[in-house]
C-alpha cells in the first residue's frame, strides 16, 4: 500500500501515494501535477492512483492485466481526490475491481480493471522491437535540453520552455526524447514517435512499478495524433483525453529505461486515436496502451465554454 513517506523511496512512490479512509476506500495524500494552461490534472495521476487502489484490495497472487479508462470531468490540482473501490467479480482465475475517482461529490474518472493469476501457456509472439534500431538513452539529452534548443531556434515560446522546465521539476520520471524526421510526404498514420523513459530514483513497493508506468503513459501521447501531422502546439486550442487502455504484457521494472512507441492511425471529427507500445530495454513488450481525446485548433474552437 503507498502509504510511506521516507526519503528513501523514489520520488513517483512519494508523489503518488495514497490513504486509506475506509474499507475500499483511499484518497491522494499530496497535491497532484496539472500542467501549465491545462484545463485539469495531469490523466496520469488518477490513471495510477486508482490503479493502487484497486492493487490494495486483490490478493498478491494476482496480477493487473488490464484496464479500460473514462476521463469524465477536470480534475482540480488544489483539493484531494477520493477513490472508491467497487468489487465486481472474486474469480479463480479472474479478479475485476471498477474504481471512480471523485472531487466534490463528482466522479471525474472511472476504470475497470481486470486481475489474473499467472498462467502458463505454449501461445506466444509480440511485435518486433524497435530500441536497437534507436539512440539509447545514454546517448540523448534530456527533454529540457531538446526544448531549450528548440526555444533557441524559434520553435517553441519562452511560455513553452517554462512549462518543459516546471514538468522537468515535478514529474518523477527521466525521459529522452528520439527525434526522427521523416520524409516529406510520408502518410501520419506511418510516422511513429519514440521516447525513452524511467521513473527516477528507485522504487521500493513492487506494486509501485505498476502505477510508475500507468502514470507515465499518458505523458504525451495524445499529441501524437498532432505531431504526426506537422501540427505545432501553440496552434491546438484544446487537447482532452476522452478514454485511456492499459494492457499489462510482462513483468517489468519502471526505475529501469523503457521504450515507448507511439503512432496514430486515425484522426477526425475533432477526435484523434493514438496506440502505444511499451518495451523494456531488453526487448521485452510489457505494455500496450490506446487512447482517444478530442483535439481542437485554434482557428476552429468556438469562444464560447466548452461542455465536451
Amino acid at each position: 500500500m503507498m502509504t510511506s513517506s521516507s526519503d528513501d523511496v523514489a520520488p513517483v512512490e512519494k508523489l503518488l501515494k495514497i490513504e486509506q479512509l475506509d474499507v475500499d476506500l483511499y484518497r491522494s495524500a499530496d497535491p497532484l501535477y496539472m500542467a501549465k494552461g491545462a484545463r485539469g490534472l495531469y490523466g496520469g495521476n488518477v490513471i495510477s492512483q486508482s490503479l493502487m487502489a484497486a492493487i490494495n484490495t486483490v490478493p498478491p497472487e494476482y496480477n493487473v492485466h488490464s484496464m479500460h479508462c473514462y476521463f469524465v470531468l477536470a480534475g482540480d490540482p488544489t483539493l484531494p481526490v477520493l477513490y472508491k473501490v467497487q468489487h465486481v467479480r472474486e474469480g479463480h482465475s479472474f479478479i475485476t475491481r471498477t474504481v471512480q475517482a471523485r472531487q466534490r461529490g463528482r466522479c471525474i474518472f472511472t476504470t475497470t480493471i481486470s486481475f489474473q493469476t499467472p498462467e502458463k501457456t505454449s501461445l506466444s509472439h509480440q511485435p518486433d522491437y524497435p530500441g536497437a534500431l534507436l539512440p539509447q538513452p545514454d546517448e540523448l539529452p534530456d527533454y529540457t535540453a531538446i526544448v531549450g534548443e528548440l526555444y533557441k531556434n524559434g520553435t517553441v515560446t519562452k511560455s513553452e520552455l517554462m512549462s518543459a522546465e516546471q514538468l522537468s521539476a515535478i514529474i518523477p520520471m527521466d525521459i529522452r526524447v528520439v527525434m526522427i524526421e521523416y520524409p516529406d510526404g510520408t502518410p501520419p498514420d506511418q510516422k511513429k514517435n519514440y521516447m525513452w523513459v524511467r521513473a527516477k530514483g528507485k522504487i521500493k513497493d513492487e506494486g509501485a512499478h505498476t502505477m510508475a508506468l500507468a502514470y507515465f503513459s499518458d505523458n504525451g501521447f495524445l499529441g501524437t495524433s498532432a505531431r504526426v501531422n506537422g501540427v505545432n502546439a501553440k496552434d491546438i486550442a484544446m487537447m482532452v483525453s476522452l478514454d485511456h487502455s492499459i494492457y499489462f504484457h510482462a513483468p517489468f521494472k519502471a526505475d529501469e529505461w523503457m521504450l515507448y512507441q507511439m503512432d496514430s492511425p486515425w484522426a477526425g471529427s475533432a477526435r484523434g486515436l493514438v496506440f502505444g507500445k511499451i518495451f523494456t530495454q531488453d526487448g521485452i513488450l510489457a505494455a500496450s496502451i490506446i487512447q482517444e481525446g478530442v483535439v481542437r485548433f485554434a482557428d476552429t474552437t468556438a469562444k464560447k465554454k466548452s461542455k465536451l
